[in-house]
């Protein structure tokens, strides 16, 4: 064999074992196994016809509103309209989700062929959006790397703007204290409210649907409104090509929609149906501080969101105000009782002041709980105190000496409830926080 044909033999070999790899790497999936290689990326061929990159619509779509944990797919038409073969790879490195090629030959898309990208994604991140994103290398000389992008937003099936953690602060004793909620669903086009549970009946809850303008209205959130607003106005810009300094506040007249396909969401997802709560504390909640809880059941069918429970966390000084002495770590807001650190086998001692109004019938403890049961209290009226329509005592509450050593604060605490003859106020609710050693 001359030297000329063994040059042609091992050109054939070279050139059908390219192709075989070309094909292995083009199948289904146009994800490459193993590692990646510099080969995996198709280079344009030094000389023409060169295939051409089209993408059938847009590369980027606005999937719309999705649930934390829904899965989602997208496929992207694309095909070749060059005159030549068009070569592309998908690789694993180049994407944030799961993306797939359509079924390419050898050669990849030949003249006029069309094909598919394939992306599927999860939502694992509880954000208001999502973005995912995908690149396709070619052999095309004009569009190397070609990036497509999915974009929406997330969606809850039951929420409330305010949380599910309500402070209301200190109850007036005057006047009944109210506070207006709202429940709604990002997702849901209509719901029941089938239950109003309260931990305590001195919560009253009613609820009445909210609709169109006055559910908007009732759901709106300022801060991702302008959030909002800038990201419409960045779409805008990036729909006409233009750089931000050009764009001033044209994007905001002439906005394009959101994911959703309404132009007044944005960022944020569209409320779809919802409920107002009037809730109103009334005076039978104890004295002291007070967490009290609200669930709401509807008739939504997913087990984990059918029902939402409100958390309420505030203070009652009612008819009896309790006053720290001076040096004692007293807390009227928080109802709480704050012991410096002292040792065990000496013991620690505080003297509250408690002013009751007074009523027909003297007033008096009818029962107490204590915790730990170790604590100690005595409560003794100062028959030379003169105040008008009230009386005055003096509380003490002890650690007796020689106790072992205890750490109570944060989330664990000691507490003394006072059970009282009071007709407004039947109990008293103290926190302790102390810690001996």
């Amino acid at each position: 064999m001359n030297f000329r044909a063994i040059v042609v033999v091992v050109f054939l070999v070279v050139v059908s074992g390219g192709l075989m790899v070309h094909f292995r790497q083009q199948s289904i999936t146009g994800v490459p196994s193993g590692p990646v290689k510099t080969d995996d990326v198709p280079v344009p061929p030094k000389t023409g016809p060169y295939g051409k990159f089209v993408v059938a619509d847009e590369p980027v779509h606005h999937f719309g509103v999705m649930e934390l944990g829904q899965k989602g797919s997208h496929e992207f038409k694309i095909r070749n309209d060059g005159p030549g073969p068009l070569k592309m790879v998908a690789l694993a490195r180049d994407h944030t989700c799961q993306c797939t090629l359509g079924t390419l030959g050898a050669d990849g898309l030949k003249p006029g062929e069309e094909s598919t990208v394939t992306m599927n994604w999860e939502i694992k991140n509880p954000a208001t959006t999502f973005e995912h994103s995908a690149k396709i290398r070619t052999d095309d000389p004009d569009n190397p790397v070609i990036t497509f992008l999915v974009r929406g937003l997330v969606g809850k099936r039951l929420t409330i703007r305010t949380g599910s953690e309500v402070l209301v602060g200190q109850l007036s004793d005057t006047k009944v204290t109210e506070r207006i909620l709202v429940v709604h669903s990002e997702t849901v086009d209509a719901f029941e409210i089938t239950k109003l549970e309260s931990s305590n009946p001195a919560i009253v809850v009613t609820s009445r649907p909210l609709f169109g303008a006055e559910l908007r209205e009732a759901t709106l959130d300022p801060a991702m409104e302008a959030s909002s607003r800038m990201m419409r106005e960045a779409r805008q810009t990036e729909a006409e090509g233009k750089k931000p300094s050009e764009a001033g506040h044209e994007g905001h007249n002439h906005a394009v929609p959101g994911p959703d396909g309404n132009l007044a969401t944005g960022m944020q997802p569209e409320v779809k149906s919802g409920y107002e709560l009037k809730v109103v504390f009334n005076s039978g909640l104890p004295i002291g501080k007070f967490r009290e809880s609200l669930t709401i059941h509807t008739d939504i069918d997913i087990p984990e969101t059918s029902s939402m429970v409100i958390m309420f966390e505030g203070s009652r000084a009612g008819p009896i105000e309790i006053l720290g002495t001076p040096g004692t770590g007293w807390s009227p807001t928080e109802a709480l009782l704050r012991f410096p650190r002292f040792r065990a086998k000496e013991g620690k001692k505080a003297k509250l002041l408690v002013f009751v109004k007074k009523t027909e019938t003297p007033w008096e403890i009818t029962d107490a709980n204590v915790s730990p049961s170790f604590l100690k209290y005595q409560l003794i009226k100062d028959e030379n105190f003169k105040g008008l329509g009230r009386d005055r005592y003096d509380l003490f509450i002890e650690i007796p000496a020689g106790e072992r050593p205890v750490s109570l604060g944060g989330e664990t605490i000691g507490s003394l409830i006072l059970s009282t003859n009071h007709p407004d106020a039947k109990s008293i609710r103290l926190g302790i926080e102390f810690t001996s050693y």
